[in-house]
């Protein structure tokens, strides 16, 4: 079996969605089939001046689009993408004579497969994380229920209908999909998870604890990325409340995001910064001591239609 993947950003960049798709592909390789990546010109809009045209990471070979141009009028950009990942996706199945497509969230690289499988007669898989309207009314790019948002909710169930197979995080993408008429039988869950020999229990890091200055003190601690609807400003806000009852407890965020700059300016003028610890990003390596360091997790989210159909969604690539 060999598989191209049709991403919209992946490794070097540090996400949840750059993270799950390492993932797959690597446990696909594990099983023996050959597999790359596309990633669309969203990699480059993140990655900045100097992304390789191909690379290869964990080795696994990496194509990139190379970025496109935005523009002001509606979607115009959007389809910009969609064909020039689509001829991407041409040229990088020239190379790896792929049996199938297998595109990740967000709709416009499972438009870009559809349109490149018409010319290459394959089948394409769609793995959907979120829907792209949900998170573009979390980043504040149009409000749910706008003529934007129902035009790429019907993207969405347009691209749905066409692909040969569709595979979910939760059953809460199963509802929605199947109250749009999309057959059950063609979906298929596949959560987040871990890899239990990588994420063993392990003992505390105590660097990152000198560094952190955070020797006797009580941890509540957020890992992950920094996007608005995981409501860190809620738990900034929350712990101003009660900081004076809890003089030993400090919060460590470790991470990074869109809301990173927000977050350092709300708990200045809340008067926190010097209790709040913000990390930056750190080696995934590291992750199990820093877990231990933590008395609690904190993860606040907002409540919304993105959180509700996608529990502990990863990040969706819809900037």
């Amino acid at each position: 079996m060999r598989i191209l993947h049709v991403l919209d950003h992946s490794l070097p960049l540090h996400s949840g969605y750059s993270f799950r798709s390492q993932s797959i592909l690597l446990a696909q390789r594990a099983r023996g089939w050959s597999v790359a990546a596309v990633t669309s010109p969203k990699h480059e809009a993140d990655f900045g001046p100097g992304a390789p045209a191909h690379e290869v990471i964990g080795g696994i070979p990496f194509y990139r689009t190379g970025a496109t141009r935005v523009s002001r009028i509606p979607f115009v950009g959007e389809r910009a993408l969609i064909d020039a990942l689509a001829r991407r996706i041409e040229e990088a199945a020239a190379i790896e004579s792929p049996d199938v497509l297998h595109a990740h969230s967000p709709v416009l690289t499972a438009l870009a497969a559809l349109q490149a499988a018409r010319k290459l007669r394959l089948p394409v898989v769609y793995e959907i994380r979120a829907f792209w309207e949900d998170a573009a009314v979390d980043h504040g790019t149009y409000a749910e229920g706008s003529w934007k948002y129902r035009l790429t909710r019907a993207a969405e169930t347009w691209a749905c209908r066409r692909v040969d197979r569709i595979t979910v995080l939760c059953g809460g993408l199963v509802e929605d999909l199947a109250g749009r008429g999309i057959p059950r039988d063609r979906m298929t869950i596949i959560g987040n998870g871990i890899d239990p020999d990588r994420f063993a229990p392990a003992a505390p890091d105590e660097e990152y604890r000198r560094v952190w200055d955070l020797e006797g003190k009580r941890v509540a601690a957020f890992l992950g990325s920094f996007y608005r609807y995981e409501g860190l400003d809620l738990l900034l806000e929350a712990y101003a409340r009660i900081r004076n009852r809890f003089p030993d407890l400090v919060i460590l965020l470790v991470g990074g995001g869109e809301t990173e700059r927000e977050l350092k300016e709300r708990a200045r003028s809340l008067g926190i910064h010097d209790r709040v610890v913000f990390s930056g990003r750190i080696p995934q390596d590291s992750i199990p001591g820093v877990y231990t360091l933590a008395d609690v997790l904190v993860y606040p989210r907002y409540d919304m239609r993105l959180t509700r159909l996608a529990p502990l969604v990863g990040s969706l690539g819809s900037r």
